[in-house]
C-alpha cells in the first residue's frame, strides 16, 4: 500500500460510557410525564427546530468526542509541516521544483516538458501567464483590502461557536486521497498535518468544507472549451420492456427501433487525460488503455466480472459510418459530411452513435420511450418535425418510398404517449396531429364524401380507445389552446374517413358535448384572452350530421345552442366580423343538413324574426367589413337553406316529426321573392356565381312545390317568375345570360388538355362551380316548363345555349376526367357531383329540343348513366325507364324478330342501381322524396374487393356490363334477390329476360356507334362471355321458385339465336369480296407491340365481374361450358364458334389442351377411322367457315399494325411448342373422313407446317414472331392476366418433348407420320401451305396455291421442300413429294 493512503481509516476504538444521558434521545424522556410514553410533539415545529430547542435543555454538555488513535501511525519518510499561509506554500513548490529541475538532465527536461504539453494543450505558456496575472490581480486586492481594514476601527467580536469553545483540530486525509485535490508530485512528502483550527458546530446544516468558501471564474477563449464524456450510468430498467414479436409475420405490429447492444464509444475530443483519472489511476504494463470497456469495469465497477451480462451496455462497437440519415433537434436532416464535422458541444452526439452527430430515427424512436419525461417530449417534438417534413412527399429524398411506414412508426410513437400528462402528452397530440391531419392537409376542405384515404393509418389508432382518450382530454381542458385545437383537428380527420367511425365519434361519451362547450359556447362577451369559437367544431358536426341519420337525429339537442351564431350578426356580433360571419355561415349549413333528413325544419318557425333580421342582411349591401367572397358564401349559404325548407314544405308528410313546415307558411314568408331580391347587387363574377347558383336552385325548388302545392300547377307561380328572369337569359346583353356563357366557357378550359394528372385535379376542382351554375340553370328552365306539356315543345321557357351545351356534354361525357378518382384517389369523386348532375339534368333538356331524334337521346341516356355516381340514383332509374320505353316504341320490332318488351328488365336494373334497399344516398339537391328516405349524406368510398355484395352501398358508377344484368340473375336465379322482390304484376319467362337483354346489347351498340360513343360500347371478349352466359342457361334453370319455365335450352330460341349472331357478326373475319392473288411479303416491316390486355379483348378478365364474385377461375367456366357442349349441344354452330376464342394463341395452353386433348368423353374413346389418327368429339363437331369464327383483336406476334382486326391470326401465331398439343393436331389429320374441317383443320395443318418446313420458319424469323412467342412445358401456364385463376394441372408427357428447345426437332417425327400414315388430302394441305404473319391473310384455298410455278424453281419454297424430304426420309419419299408438286401445277394449269 502506498504510504500516501495508509492514513485513510485510523484505529477504532470505544468510546467511554458517559456517567449520565447526555445524549438527545435520552433527553427526550427527561421530562417525561408519569404514563411511560413520551410528550406529543406538534409538527408544525420543524426538525431543524426541535434540534436547536432540545440542545438549549441540554445547556450545552454535548460535545463532540475526539477520536484518538489506538497506537502509533508506523514512521514514515521525513516529511515538512504544510504552510499554512498560501504564499509560502506556493514559494515551497516552487523551490522543490527547482530542485528536481537542476537534478534532471536535458532529455528528462524535455521529457516532462512534453508531458506538460499533452495535459496542458499547446498554449500552456499562455495559460501559465494568465495565471501568475491572475495571482499577482489577487495579491494587489488583498493588500488594497488590508489596508482599509487597519484603517477601520477593531471591534471585539466573539461568534457563538468561539463562545462556547467548540475548536477542534481534526486530522487531514493525504492529499492525494481527498476528493476534489489533485495529485501533484511534489506534494507527495509534505506533511499531512495541520495546525490551522477548524470551526466545527454540530447542529450547523451545512458541511464544514462549505465554510469561507470562494468562487472565482476562469478567463477562457473558445479554443479551452471541451467536452468531456461523462462517466457511464447503469441503465435501471429494461429498455423497450414490450412483449416479443409473434414467431408470424403480423402488419398490425408496428416497429419503434432496433435495440443495440450498448452505445458507440466515441473519440475524445481532447487527448489529455482528465486529472482526477490519473490522481486515483496509475497507468501500468498491466493496465488496460484508458476508455476501453475494461477500463471503465475496472474504474467503475470493480466489484463485478466482466463477462457479467449487466455491462454489456459499456462494450465498444465498431465506429459507425453508417449512410443511415441522421436529424437535428429541429427535425431537420444533417448532411453526411457536416454530421462529421459537427462540435460535440452542440448536443447532437449524446445519444448519437460513433462520431457522426445528430440521432438517426432509430435513435429518435427509442429515446421518445424515455422513463425521463422532458427527454421523452423533447424527442416526441422532433418526430412531429420530421412526420411534418416527410409529409412533404418531395421534401425528404432520403426516405422516398418508405414515407407511409415511417408514418405509421411515428405514428405509433405518438399514441403510446399520448395518454401521459404535461409538455409530454402535448407533445404526444402534436406527433399524432402531424401524422393524421397535416399529412394528408390536402383533404380537409373535402366534404360530404368518406375518404378512404387511410384507413390502415386510422385503423393503428385504435379509435375506439382513442376516441375516449380524447374526450378526457376536452373535460380536463388542463392542456395548451393550440393543443385542444388540435384534438379538435384529429376528432374531425377521424370523423372525415368513414361513416363508421363518424358514427363511433357520436357515440363516443362526452366528446362532442365537450367540443361543443369548449369551441362554441364560449362565454359571450369572450373575456380577453378567453378562447373564441372555432368554425372547424361546427365543421365537425356538419360531417357528423352527413354520415347518418342517426347521427343527425342526435345533434338535435346542441342544434339550439347554435342560434346563438344566428341571433348576433356579424356586425353586431361581439366576435370579430370574419369570424363572427364563419360561424354563421358554417351554422346555416349545419342547418341545411338536417333539413336535408326533413328534420328540424320547426326551427324556421319558431326563429322566424331572427331568420328574418338575418334575410334583410344577406339582401342589404355587401358589408365593408367583410370580405366579398366571405359575403358570396353567407349569401349562397342562405340561399341553400331556403331551397332545403322548400323541399321539406312541398311535403310536410315527409318531415320528421310531420308537417314540421307546412307550404303555406312558406308562401306567406314570401321567401321566393327574398331570394329573387338578391339579384340586385349581383354581377358577372366569379365571386357570384356561386350565390347565381343556389339562387336558381332556390327558385327551381319553389316551382316544383308550386306545381304539387298551388292552383293549376302553379302556373301563375311560374309565370311571375319567368317575368322576372326571362329578359335577363334571352337579350344580347343580359346578366343571366352572361353568367351562363362565362361559366360555360371556364368548364370548356377546366376540360382541356392537361399536361399532368395533378393538373387535372386542379381542374377537377375549379370546375365544380362553373359546372354548378350551368346545372343550376338547366334545372330552373325544367322548373319553367308547363306541367301538362310534354315533348316537343312548341317555344322554350326561356332561351339558353343548347347548341353549345350538346357539345360540352358531347365532350364531357368522353373525357378522361372521369378515370381521375381511380388514379389519384377516390375521394376526389365528390368534385364530379356537379358534373354527373348537370348530365342528367341536359338528358332530360335534349328530350325537349325540337330535331332530337330518339337514337341521339338513347345513346345519350345510354353514355350518360355510366358517368353517374352516388347520389344519382334517382336520375339513373328514371333514365333507365325512359331509355326502356323508347325501346319499346321504336325498336321492339324490328323485322325478324317477334315483339320483345324490354320494360321487364327494370327491377334489374333497380336493383344494379341500388344494390342496398336499407341505404339511401342523398342527392345534390335535396327534394321532397329524399328527406324522407335519405339515410347518408355523404358518398361512400371504394368498396373494398372481398365486399358481399348485400354489404355495397351503391351501384353507381355502373359498371361496361351492366346491361346483361339480368343473365347474371338468372344464372344464380336461386339466390338472386331480385326474384325474391319481384313486383306482383311482373310475369316473364327465362327466354323473354334473355331476348329482351340480347335486344337491349344490339340496340345500345348501334346507337351509341352512330353518334361515336364507341368506348361506352361492349368489347369482342366482353360480348363472347356475354353469349356464353346465354349458353350456360340450361333446360330446367327456371322453376317455380324464380317464377319461370324453360322447355328448351335457351340458345336454341330462334330470336336468341338471330340476335346472338347480330351480336358475334362484328367480331368475324370477314373475306374480301373481289379475289386478289395471294403474294408473300417481302418487305421488312417492324413488328407493331401486342395490343394491351383489357376486358374488351380478353375473356379472363372480361369474366371477372361474373366469376370474381364466387371466386370462379375462368378455366372452371369454361371447363363447364365445353362439357355442356359435348353433352346438349348436337354440334350447334354458335355455340361451337363461343368455344373457339380461348383457343387463341395469347391464352394458356390449358385451354387448347382441354379441346384437343382431353374434352369430349375424356380423349379415352376418340373417333378414329385413319390409319394411325384419332379425334375427340369436340373438335370433330365444330365445322366452322373461317367467317364464323369470333376473334378479340389480341393480335399476334409479328402483326405488322396495319392489319385490322378481327383476324383469325391470333389463333395462328406464335406457332404452337407444345408437344402434346401438336401431337393432338397430327393426330386430328390423320383421322381420315373424320378429321376436323373448316377452322379447326387450317389450325391443325397451320401449326404442324410451321413446325416441319424450314422456309415456314424461317419466314417466321424474319417477319420477327418469334420474339413474342408464349411457350408453354406442358404443365401448367398461368397468364400474365388470369392473376393466377387457371387451375394447377399435372404435367403430360408430350409427343417426345415439350420443351421449346427440341419442339423443332419435332419436325422431322411430325413429317414421318404424316407422309408415312396420312391420306392424300393431309400429305397435300401440309405440304402446299403457305402463310405469313405479315400483310393481309391468305384465305383457303388461296393459301393453298401459293405461286407454285415459280416455287419449283431452283431456289423456289417447293424445290426447298423437296430436298428436305429427301434429306429425312430418301429419295423415294422425295420423289413422291415432287410428283404432288407436280399434280398440283398441272390442275391449276
Amino acid at each position: 500500500m502506498p504510504f500516501n493512503e495508509r492514513n485513510l481509516i485510523g484505529s477504532v476504538v470505544e468510546r467511554k460510557t458517559p456517567s449520565s444521558l447526555t445524549d438527545t434521545t435520552s433527553s427526550r424522556f427527561a421530562v417525561t410525564p408519569g404514563t411511560g410514553f413520551p410528550a406529543v410533539q406538534h409538527r408544525s415545529t420543524s426538525a431543524f427546530a426541535r434540534g436547536r430547542e432540545e440542545a438549549r435543555r441540554n445547556d450545552g454538555q454535548s460535545r463532540v468526542p475526539t477520536i484518538g488513535s489506538s497506537e502509533a501511525t508506523p514512521p514514515g519518510p521525513e516529511t515538512k509541516a504544510i504552510p499554512t499561509n498560501v504564499e509560502d506554500l506556493q514559494r515551497q513548490i516552487s523551490e522543490e521544483n527547482e530542485r528536481r529541475i537542476s537534478s534532471m538532465t536535458p532529455e528528462e527536461i524535455e521529457q516532462e516538458r512534453q508531458e506538460v504539453l499533452e495535459q496542458l494543450g499547446s498554449n500552456a505558456s499562455d495559460l501559465l501567464r494568465r495565471v501568475q496575472e491572475a495571482r499577482l490581480r489577487k495579491l494587489a486586492r488583498e493588500e488594497a483590502t488590508k489596508g482599509a481594514e487597519m484603517e477601520k476601527p477593531t471591534q471585539n467580536v466573539s461568534t457563538p461557536d468561539q463562545a462556547n469553545g467548540w475548536l477542534v483540530k481534526p486530522t487531514l486525509l493525504p492529499l492525494g486521497a481527498r476528493p476534489g485535490i489533485l495529485r501533484v508530485k511534489s506534494l507527495e512528502n509534505v506533511p499531512q498535518t495541520a495546525t490551522t483550527p477548524i470551526l466545527v458546530k454540530r447542529s450547523s446544516t451545512r458541511p464544514p468544507s462549505r465554510v469561507g468558501r470562494k468562487i472565482r471564474f476562469a478567463e477562457v477563449t473558445p479554443k479551452d472549451i471541451h467536452v468531456y464524456e461523462s462517466a457511464p450510468v447503469s441503465p435501471k430498467r429494461p429498455i423497450l420492456a414490450l412483449p416479443p414479436p409473434p414467431d408470424k409475420p403480423d402488419s398490425s405490429i408496428i416497429s419503434l427501433g432496433t435495440y443495440k447492444a450498448g452505445p458507440t464509444k466515441r473519440p475524445h475530443p481532447s487527448d489529455s487525460p482528465s486529472d482526477e483519472k490519473d490522481s486515483t489511476i496509475v497507468a501500468g504494463p498491466s493496465e488496460p488503455e484508458e476508455g476501453t470497456p475494461e477500463y471503465i469495469r475496472r474504474r467503475y465497477f470493480p466489484d463485478t466480472n466482466a463477462d457479467n451480462p449487466s455491462l454489456e451496455w459499456i462494450q465498444s462497437l465498431t465506429s459507425s459510418h453508417s449512410s443511415e440519415p441522421r436529424f437535428d433537434l429541429n427535425g431537420a436532416l444533417i448532411p453526411p459530411s457536416l454530421s462529421e464535422a459537427l462540435p460535440s458541444h452542440l448536443g447532437l452526439h449524446h445519444h448519437a452513435e460513433g462520431s457522426h452527430a445528430g440521432y438517426t430515427l432509430e435513435d429518435i424512436l427509442l429515446l421518445s420511450r424515455s422513463s425521463v419525461p422532458a427527454q421523452r417530449a423533447s424527442m416526441l417534438g422532433v418526430l412531429a418535425k420530421i412526420a411534418h417534413n416527410l409529409g412533404q412527399h418531395n421534401r425528404v429524398t432520403e426516405f422516398a418510398g418508405k414515407e407511409d411506414d415511417l408514418r405509421k412508426r411515428i405514428l405509433a410513437a405518438g399514441l403510446a404517449a399520448i395518454n401521459e400528462r404535461g409538455n409530454t402528452a402535448a407533445m404526444a397530440v402534436e406527433v399524432v396531429w402531424e401524422c393524421l391531419v397535416v399529412w394528408d392537409s390536402d383533404t380537409t376542405s373535402i366534404s360530404n364524401i368518406e375518404l378512404h384515404k387511410a384507413l390502415d393509418v386510422i385503423s393503428l389508432t385504435q379509435p375506439e380507445h382513442l376516441l375516449p382518450i380524447i374526450a378526457e382530454m376536452f373535460v380536463r381542458a388542463m392542456l395548451p389552446p393550440e393543443t385542444l385545437e388540435q384534438l379538435l383537428d384529429i376528432t374531425y380527420r377521424i370523423a372525415q374517413e368513414s361513416n363508421e367511425l363518424a358514427e363511433l365519434v357520436m357515440n363516443t361519451p362526452r366528446l362532442v358535448s365537450s367540443i361543443v362547450q369548449n369551441h362554441l359556447l364560449t362565454p359571450i362577451p369572450p373575456p380577453e384572452g378567453a378562447l373564441l369559437p372555432n368554425p372547424l367544431a361546427l365543421q365537425l358536426l356538419i360531417t357528423l350530421a352527413s354520415a347518418s341519420r342517426s347521427n343527425a337525429s342526435a345533434l338535435l339537442e346542441p342544434s339550439d345552442a347554435l342560434l346563438r351564431f344566428v341571433t348576433l350578426l356579424p356586425d353586431s356580433s361581439p366576435f370579430p366580423v370574419p369570424l363572427a360571419a364563419s360561424l354563421l355561415n358554417q351554422t346555416l349549413r349545419f342547418y341545411r343538413m338536417l333539413a336535408s333528413y326533413g328534420l328540424y325544419a320547426h326551427i324556421a318557425t319558431s326563429a322566424s324574426h331572427y331568420f328574418s333580421a338575418l334575410g334583410l342582411y344577406v339582401r342589404s349591401p355587401p358589408s365593408t367589413s367583410l370580405g366579398l367572397r366571405a359575403w358570396a358564401q353567407l349569401r349562397g349559404s342562405w340561399a341553400s337553406l331556403i331551397e332545403a325548407w322548400i323541399a321539406c314544405a312541398t311535403d310536410p308528410h315527409s318531415t320528421t316529426p310531420a308537417h314540421e313546415i307546412l307550404w303555406s307558411q312558406v308562401s306567406a314568408w314570401g321567401w321566393a321573392g327574398d331570394v329573387r331580391s338578391l339579384r340586385k347587387d349581383l354581377t358577372n363574377t366569379e365571386l357570384d356565381w356561386e350565390v347565381w347558383s343556389a339562387m336558381w336552385n332556390a327558385e327551381a325548388a319553389w316551382l316544383e312545390g308550386s306545381r304539387v302545392n298551388c292552383v293549376k300547377g302553379g302556373d301563375a307561380e311560374r309565370t311571375e317568375v319567368l317575368e322576372f328572369i326571362k329578359s335577363g337569359f334571352e337579350t344580347e346583353h343580359g346578366l343571366e345570360s352572361n353568367v351562363v356563357g362565362l361559366a360555360l366557357h371556364a368548364v370548356k378550359e377546366c376540360l382541356g388538355p392537361v399536361n399532368d394528372e395533378s393538373g387535372a385535379e386542379r381542374h377537377l376542382k375549379s370546375i365544380a362551380v362553373p359546372a354548378q351554375v350551368l346545372c343550376s340553370s338547366i334545372r330552373l328552365w325544367l322548373a319553367c316548363l308547363p306541367a301538362e306539356k310534354d315533348v316537343p315543345l312548341e317555344s322554350p321557357p326561356f332561351t339558353l345555349p343548347f347548341g353549345e351545351l350538346s357539345d360540352l356534354c358531347a365532350n364531357l361525357v368522353t373525357h378522361a376526367i372521369w378515370s381521375l378518382p381511380e388514379k389519384r384517389g377516390s375521394y376526389l369523386q365528390v368534385h364530379l357531383r356537379p358534373l354527373t348532375s348537370l348530365l342528367a339534368h341536359f338528358h332530360r333538356l335534349s328530350r325537349h329540343i325540337p330535331g332530337t331524334e330518339p337514337d341521339l337521346w338513347l345513346a345519350q341516356g345510354f353514355s350518360i348513366l355510366t358517368r353517374l355516381i352516388p347520389g344519382d340514383e334517382n336520375s339513373a332509374i328514371a333514365t333507365t325507364e325512359n331509355c326502356n320505353s323508347l325501346i319499346m316504341t321504336h325498336f321492339a320490332g324490328l323485322s325478324q324478330l317477334p315483339l320483345i318488351t324490354t320494360d321487364i328488365l327494370q327491377p334489374f336494373f333497380e336493383h344494379s342501381i341500388r344494390p342496398n334497399s336499407g341505404l339511401y344516398i342523398g342527392p345534390l339537391h335535396v327534394s321532397a322524396e329524399s328527406i324522407n328516405h335519405s339515410t347518408t349524406l355523404r358518398l361512400p368510398g371504394p368498396c373494398p374487393p372481398d365486399i358481399s355484395a348485400d354489404q355495397v352501398k351503391s351501384g353507381l358508377p355502373l359498371p361496361r356490363d351492366w346491361l346483361v344484368a339480368p343473365l347474371t340473375h338468372l344464372l344464380r336465379s336461386g339466390t338472386s334477390p331480385v326474384f325474391r322482390a319481384l313486383p306482383v304484376n311482373w310475369d316473364a319467362s327465362e327466354v323473354d329476360v334473355v331476348r329482351a337483354t340480347l335486344l337491349l346489347l344490339y340496340v345500345s351498340r348501334g346507337v351509341l356507334q352512330r353518334w361515336g360513343l364507341g368506348i361506352f360500347v361492349l368489347g369482342p371478349a366482353e360480348t363472347v362471355f356475354t353469349c356464353m352466359k346465354v349458353c350456360m342457361l340450361e333446360h330446367g334453370v327456371g322453376n317455380e321458385k324464380s317464377g319461370m319455365d324453360s322447355s328448351a335450352e335457351v340458345f336454341r330460341d330462334e330470336a336468341v339465336e338471330r340476335l346472338t349472331g347480330w351480336l358475334l357478326d362484328p367480331f368475324t373475319s370477314k373475306q374480301p369480296s373481289t379475289f386478289m392473288t395471294p403474294t408473300m411479303p417481302t418487305e421488312v416491316v417492324t413488328p407493331a407491340l401486342l395490343p394491351p390486355l383489357t376486358p374488351q379483348n380478353y375473356l379472363e378478365l372480361a369474366s371477372q365481374p361474373f366469376l370474381g364474385q364466387t371466386r370462379t377461375p375462368f378455366y372452371q367456366f369454361y371447363t363447364d361450358l365445353v362439357s355442356l357442349y359435348a353433352s346438349v349441344s348436337f354440334a350447334h354452330a354458335l355455340f361451337g364458334a363461343l368455344l373457339l376464342p380461348p383457343l387463341a394463341m395469347r391464352y394458356a395452353g390449358d385451354y387448347r389442351r382441354l379441346v384437343w386433348c382431353e374434352s369430349g368423353d375424356g380423349g379415352s374413346e376418340a373417333a378414329t377411322t385413319g390409319v394411325g389418327g384419332s379425334v375427340n368429339e369436340v373438335v370433330r363437331t365444330i365445322r366452322l367457315g373461317l367467317d364464323l369464327v369470333p376473334c378479340c383483336g389480341l393480335g399476334w406476334p409479328g402483326w405488322d399494325g396495319f392489319s385490322v382486326p378481327p383476324d383469325v391470326r391470333e389463333y395462328l401465331y406464335p406457332v404452337e411448342r407444345d408437344g402434346r398439343i401438336l401431337g393432338a393436331y397430327i393426330q386430328a389429320l390423320l383421322a381420315g373422313r373424320n378429321a376436323p374441317e373448316g377452322f379447326l383443320r387450317l389450325v391443325a395443318v397451320h401449326h404442324v407446317a410451321f413446325t416441319v418446313w424450314p422456309d415456314l420458319q424461317k419466314l417466321l424469323d424474319e417477319a420477327g414472331g418469334t420474339d413474342a412467342m408464349m411457350v408453354d412445358d406442358g404443365a401448367t401456364t398461368m397468364s400474365s392476366a388470369s392473376s393466377g385463376l387457371n387451375p394447377a394441372h399435372n404435367a403430360h408427357t408430350p409427343l417426345e418433348s415439350a420443351s421449346p428447345s427440341r419442339a423443332i426437332d419435332n419436325g422431322p417425327k411430325l413429317l414421318r407420320l404424316l407422309l408415312n400414315l396420312g391420306d392424300d388430302s393431309a400429305v397435300r394441305d401440309v405440304l402446299l401451305y403457305r402463310q405469313s404473319p405479315r400483310g393481309a391473310f391468305i384465305w383457303p384455298p388461296a393459301c393453298f396455291e401459293s405461286a407454285l410455278d415459280e416455287s419449283l424453281g431452283k431456289d423456289g419454297w417447293c424445290t426447298g421442300r423437296i430436298t428436305y424430304v429427301r434429306e429425312v426420309m430418301g429419295d423415294d419419299m422425295g420423289d413422291r413429294v415432287a410428283a404432288i408438286f407436280e399434280q398440283k401445277r398441272g390442275q391449276r394449269i
